[in-house]
């Protein structure tokens, strides 16, 4: 019996490996793309104000070109290692426990993308015209702000707002985990709601930059996450509580069914 597992951990850990050197060699084949997707977000902006990147040492395109091409490469292992645990682990579950699970799975892999989308979409947008509204000239002639960014430091730049941004939503499923084993006593999340915060504001200034805008931004982001998590699974209780009680309620008729 204890052949079969370990030849299913071989097989599993053989196509995770092929995976990733697969991932890695496509996005190679394919960096320039993957480089305008990145850039793609801000496009309008670098139209209009005519911005460029730049590069000061010989291999800083060839190291940012490794770097997202390694970047890619761990997101897509992470995600297939974390697929190929749940199924390894699957047939010793029970049905609600594969259910649970499963649904924790196909949550956390929606929000991923939803995190991918909102950065692409309103984060970067938005956090490049805040830093760049400071490129500002004082008196046209004394004093004037330019930027000439390096193509590794926006490489940087949006590898870190990926996992802030990332992180930021996964929180969503711990809280649904923690919520839903103390459901039935929701009154203790009331009474240690000001712990919660402090903690999220504590994550938000280990994962954020030393600046006091972004710690703000993360803390109060997560703390708004926190709260829709609760009312969501407040209505949720009440929900499955009504639906029980209209099944328990027998069916009153003044009618004679014989008449």
């Amino acid at each position: 019996m204890i052949q079969y597992f370990v030849f299913e951990l071989k097989n599993r850990t053989l196509l995770i490996i092929l995976t990733w050197i697969s991932v890695i060699a496509v996005s190679y084949f394919y960096k320039e793309v993957l480089v305008f997707l990145l850039v793609k977000p801000n496009l309008i902006m670098f139209q209009q104000n005519s911005l460029y990147f730049i590069f000061t040492n010989l291999t800083d395109i060839f190291s940012t070109y490794l770097k997202l091409i390694s970047f890619i490469g761990n997101q897509f292992f992470i995600v297939f290692l974390l697929y190929h645990i749940f199924v390894f682990l699957a047939p010793g579950l029970y049905f609600f426990e594969y259910k649970r699970y499963a649904k924790l799975f196909k949550t956390s892999l929606i929000l991923w993308f939803f995190s991918i989308f909102s950065l692409n979409n309103y984060i970067l947008p938005l956090s490049w015209n805040f830093f760049l509204s400071f490129q500002t000239s004082i008196n046209h002639s004394v004093l004037t702000f330019y930027l000439e960014a390096k193509i590794v430091e926006y490489i940087d730049f949006y590898i870190n707002l990926y996992y802030i941004c990332c992180l930021n939503f996964q929180l969503f499923v711990l809280l649904i985990i923690y919520l839903s084993y103390i459901k039935e006593n929701l009154d203790s999340v009331k009474t240690l709601r000001r712990f919660f915060y402090f903690g999220f504001f504590l994550i938000a200034t280990f994962l954020t930059p030393p600046d006091v805008f972004s710690q703000i931004l993360v803390g109060v982001s997560t703390i708004v996450a926190f709260e829709l998590t609760i009312v969501t699974v407040i209505l949720k209780i009440h929900a499955s509580k009504m639906s029980k009680t209209l099944i328990r309620q027998p069916v009153k008729t003044n009618q004679c069914t014989y008449c």
